[in-house]
């Protein structure tokens, strides 16, 4: 891992004023885009949007068992998507869902887990994935539409398995719904529908009409600052110094997100320099004999080290410039691989020992911190999982026939409902660990994508049918079971 020793006067040339060093792609990135992004998501913010977002998430899941965790999935992840930082996520939705989820009789760990994976699950979705979605892009010299459509379907996986695990420990614990006099009322969220307009503008600029991602989310920033001068939401309407407000808050923002980026960029200039980067690529390759599930394993190893304790845009970025073209080099799809690297070390926020978003819900749950970790990586197993599915079918990532696309996504829902049941240990009742294996035999079967090896269709097909029969005999046995009254 030794580089090519520089002058100090060229490398301080070098790093200070040549584009590859801290004026390079993350400092471009960071002054333009990302702080029009968070200008946007500042606006949402002291609009109203995240208390929306949490109003109309519980309006939707209050009314079912469980609400509150569901409530907590839904906001975090609305949030998340165009907020910047998981632990910032934590912090603005987690002060309102995790004393609810508490109130409902969840322990204060797992309450604060919750929270902590579907806020880190946010900077995996579309459209701002923690400004990490526009480095990709520049970095692979593809459309950044086609970076969000790619990220899209395992980002909504990882949703629906904390989703599925929320429903699962509700009926595992017997937690009811929240009760009506805390739901608000629909008409009090139909006041602001104005800010899923404007989200929705934002949706329609970048995709239908193809905007540059900073003009669309300016656009749309200005639709959200006149609607909601017009309307306003609970009764309130932004006073006239918002948008001072909000340009100060961003001001302080970007000078965080620029501090980072021009770090970013150093290192980029020094690993460019040194070669480092060659020399940690070959290294990579090398001790992973060309084997890809152990360059597979090295590198999630790699970038949960690497991520921990930083914000996501270093994240990415570092280990874009380190262990993304490590995969690149035996074959793997280039989206896929730095897709790869951003999900394992977006894993650093809730990994213990440093899982800086589990530690933060637990601060505010009043949890115990280690416990809230391990209960995170319990609740975010998918994560672990999904970015080695794509790797070896780039289904998931939505390249392929469509056919094949929509078997990958059947399969992968199936197999995430099946593993999720088995981690619960429960389905329509308590399974034993008997069956509990069973479950999650099956619902690894499932997940494998058809197209990963030659008789992946065949492991598919006896996957549905061996989960098929573990779902009808535990209906079975629950149904005769009330039917004697057990």
């Amino acid at each position: 891992l030794q580089g090519r020793a520089q002058p100090v006067d060229l490398l301080v040339g070098y790093l200070a004023v040549d584009s590859n060093g801290m004026l390079g792609l993350p400092m471009a990135i960071a002054s333009t885009v990302v702080m029009a992004f968070i200008f946007f998501g500042v606006l949402l913010g002291l609009t109203g949007g995240s208390r929306f977002f949490t109003d109309a998430a519980m309006l939707g899941m209050g009314r079912f068992r469980g609400g509150s965790m569901k409530i907590s999935v839904l906001a975090s992840g609305l949030f998340g998507s165009i907020s910047g930082s998981a632990v910032a996520n934590v912090v603005g939705t987690g002060v309102v869902t995790i004393p609810m989820i508490k109130r409902d009789g969840y322990p204060a760990h797992k309450a604060a887990a919750i929270e902590a994976v579907a806020s880190t699950g946010g900077q995996l979705m579309p459209p701002v994935m923690g400004a990490s979605a526009f480095l990709m892009a520049e970095f692979l010299a593809v459309p950044y539409q086609d970076i969000v459509m790619a990220a899209l379907l395992p980002a909504l996986l990882y949703y629906a398995a904390l989703f599925i695990q929320a429903d699962l420990e509700a009926a595992k614990l017997n937690i009811k719904s929240v009760p009506k006099e805390d739901i608000p009322a629909g008409a009090l969220v139909a006041t602001g529908l104005h800010f899923a307009l404007a989200f929705g503008l934002l949706i329609y600029l970048l995709f239908w009409l193809r905007f540059q991602p900073e003009r669309a989310a300016l656009w749309a920033a200005g639709a959200l600052i006149i609607s909601s001068w017009l309307f306003g939401y609970r009764g309130e309407k932004p006073k006239a110094a918002l948008l001072f407000s909000s340009l100060s808050k961003t001001g302080h923002s970007v000078v965080e997100i620029l501090l980072i980026s021009a770090a970013s960029g150093i290192v980029i200039g020094i690993l460019n320099i040194t070669g480092l980067s060659f020399n940690l690529t070959y290294a990579l390759v090398q001790v992973g004999g060309h084997n890809v599930f152990l360059l597979l394993g090295l590198s999630a190893i790699v970038c949960i080290i690497l991520g921990m304790g930083l914000p996501t845009l270093g994240v990415y970025v570092l280990l874009a410039a380190l262990v993304a073209p490590a995969l690149i080099e035996v074959g793997i799809n280039p989206i896929a691989a730095h897709l790869y690297v951003l999900y394992f070390g977006m894993m650093s926020m809730i990994t213990p020992p440093i899982a800086m978003a589990a530690f933060a819900a637990a601060s505010i749950a009043k949890a115990p911190a280690m416990a809230t970790g391990w209960a995170a990586m319990r609740f975010g197993w998918s994560a672990y999982i999904i970015p080695v599915l794509f790797v070896f079918s780039p289904t998931l990532i939505l390249i392929g026939a469509p056919g094949d696309i929509a078997l990958a996504i059947v399969t992968a829902m199936i197999g995430i409902w099946l593993i999720s049941a088995a981690i619960a240990g429960f389905f329509t009742s308590a399974l034993s660990a008997k069956n509990r294996l069973a479950f999650g035999l099956s619902g690894i079967m499932c997940l494998i994508p058809a197209q990963a090896f030659t008789n992946g269709l065949l492991v598919d097909l006896l996957g549905l049918m061996l989960g098929a029969a573990l779902m009808f005999w535990e209906r079975f046995k629950t149904r005769k079971n009330l039917n004697l009254g057990l």
